[in-house]
């Protein structure tokens, strides 16, 4: 079986002071679950091909084998899209599996928590065009670190009347959101009239990240996978993606864009 590598999904273009229907295509996402001589392991964001690669990849950078002799073999399911590692019953991989515990520098999550239903949001706030660019031209101009480096991501919280809060750097795009939602939370800062910006793409992760801290609003420059723009719509967050250049694209929430 193969699976699709993309998507083709209908949003909303703002450019030239109007919104517009369009059709892009964004990168498919599959949650794909890996279990270890049958005992589920983790939940990993995949494009869906080449799994074998991917799992016995997995295994030898994440130091749960050491040879590929210590894989016994690959067990996939596509349709499921399921894999099971059998491996060598040995003392010290089952020491490494219980020592492997550490988040990777991008702060991916590898086991999910699916959002619960009661954090679908009803109505959404209403933003003004011009707040958004005017938001993202100060944002992606903003840090001296990856104007020396281009090596960081960053992530901020802004008003909607274009005020910044709030700005980080990071090593990780999944970090530097965290950074920004950790904030408003040690200083009391509400979310339900914020919006925050990224310079990231928006995987599933990004999204839930999003939706568990309850905020309305994600812009980003970059663009997101398909399984985001099903848990965006799902959880009714108003999404702006690719906002660069005097335009952007409106994912979930057209009707609130001023």
């Amino acid at each position: 079986m193969t699976l699709p590598t993309f998507e083709n999904v209908t949003l909303h273009e703002y450019r030239d002071g109007r919104l517009a229907e369009v059709t892009l295509p964004f990168s498919a996402e599959y949650a794909v679950a890996l279990s270890i001589n049958s005992t589920p392991y983790i939940t990993m964001a995949s494009s869906g091909t080449y799994l074998r690669e991917h799992i016995t990849g997995y295994l030898l950078t994440e130091g749960i084998i050491t040879d590929i002799r210590q894989l016994v073999r690959l067990e996939v399911d596509e349709a499921a899209l399921a894999v099971n590692a059998v491996l060598l019953d040995d003392p010290m991989i089952a020491d490494r599996l219980e020592r492997i515990k550490t988040l990777s520098a991008a702060g991916g999550r590898g086991k999910k928590i699916p959002p619960p239903a009661h954090l679908v949001r009803g109505e959404l706030p209403c933003l003004r065009a011009e707040i958004v660019l005017q938001a993202m031209n100060e944002f992606l101009t903003y840090s001296r670190e990856h104007e020396t480096t281009h090596g960081v991501h960053g992530a901020a919280l802004y008003s909607l009347a274009g005020e910044r809060l709030a700005f980080f750097d990071e090593i990780g795009r999944h970090n530097a959101i965290d950074k920004v939602i950790g904030h408003a939370a040690q200083n009391n800062i509400a979310l339900a009239d914020k919006l925050i910006c990224s310079t990231g793409r928006i995987s599933s992760e990004i999204a839930n990240k999003i939706i568990f801290a309850r905020a309305p609003i994600l812009v980003t420059r970059a663009s997101p996978t398909t399984l985001s723009v099903q848990l965006l719509r799902r959880f009714n967050i108003l999404s702006i993606i690719r906002a660069v250049n005097g335009r952007f694209y409106v994912v979930n929430g057209s009707d609130r864009i001023l």
